[in-house]
């Protein structure tokens, strides 16, 4: 399984991060799927040399904030040009937005290449080669976490949107090698970070260790750059630093 960073920025963060998308493809298919489509995820799409727009089969959006969708009308458009029909996955509240945005900003026809699947915690689904099961993330709007699974190599992923620390995270990240979980605060803005349902590094860090996770790859960084105390990092976790077009074998 192959995991590209296409960006890790929050929506309110430097823009050279690119607002946070990950794009995932199994051993055994060609094909690929994306975990959320911020802004101008197309353009870090071509950056990172997957141009081939035709190959995209899914895009999961894990909530309706518009750091992890306002990237969709220009991906439809391009589906549009090449032919490709795109399954767009999430609960039926971000369903719901999706169709309304591509309304309010004259997508037209954009049936003609989406394929909108709505979802619930607990859902299984199988796409491009890959295992997709969900849990509830703990946001301030419904949202989802998503463990990513090879259907032949049995090697996954758990990313989880946007969250504060949850012990349904903690669930569905056991028994995966990595964890790719949001980390938008420091620790001294733990009290920030709870009421607007995000998580800080420690939170990161503890899921990782309480999940059993080798690897954790923070993203959704803020406006601060990500520090992280050494001492914080559990023995068991090693920590990979998020960069552009950053390519991650399972």
């Amino acid at each position: 399984m192959k995991i590209v960073v296409l960006g890790f920025g929050g929506w309110v963060s430097n823009p050279v991060y690119g607002q946070t998308s990950v794009l995932v493809s199994s051993d055994s298919s060609e094909e690929y799927i994306l975990l959320d489509s911020g802004e101008g995820v197309l353009r870090s799409m071509f950056e990172c040399g997957f141009s081939d727009v035709e190959k995209l089969r899914a895009v999961v959006v894990t909530h309706r904030h518009g750091d992890h969708l306002l990237g969709l009308p220009t991906i439809v458009q391009f589906a549009k040009i090449v032919g490709s029909r795109v399954i767009v996955v999430g609960l039926k509240e971000t369903v719901d937005s999706l169709i309304e945005m591509l309304r309010a900003v004259s997508v037209s026809n954009y049936e003609c290449c989406l394929e909108f699947m709505v979802v619930d915690p607990g859902s299984t689904v199988e796409i491009a080669g890959l295992k997709l099961r969900f849990a509830e993330a703990k946001h301030t709007i419904p949202g989802l976490a998503v463990r990513v699974e090879g259907t032949n190599s049995g090697k996954c992923l758990v990313y989880t949107g946007d969250t504060s620390y949850s012990e349904q995270i903690v669930k569905l990240a056991r028994g995966c090698d990595i964890l790719l979980h949001e980390a938008s605060f420091s620790e001294s803005d733990s009290s920030l970070a709870e009421s607007l349902g995000h998580s800080t590094t420690l939170d990161c860090l503890r899921t990782a260790a309480e999940a059993g996770s080798k690897f954790v790859l923070p993203l959704h960084f803020g406006l601060a750059k990500l520090k992280l105390d050494i001492d914080s990092i559990p023995q068991s976790v090693t920590v990979i630093y998020p960069s552009k077009c950053l390519t991650i074998h399972v």
